[in-house]
């Protein structure tokens, strides 16, 4: 929300707090499910770029 305040970009944050704000449950449902599959398939993603950039990882 930092982010999207200072430099005046539209974004999640933004439109996740007006969400709770104005009480609009499906949208905070959307936000909060998307957060929720985004988070571990960057993670994911994450620590397969780590394991072919490291030999040393493995695993296990």
């Amino acid at each position: 929300v930092l982010t999207e305040t200072v430099f005046g970009w539209p974004g999640l944050g933004k439109y996740a707090t007006t969400s709770v704000s104005n009480l609009d449950l499906p949208a905070v449902m959307g936000v909060t499910l998307l957060a929720a599959v985004v988070y571990p398939a960057v993670n994911t993603l994450v620590d397969i770029g780590y394991s072919l950039v490291d030999p040393r990882v493995k695993v296990e």
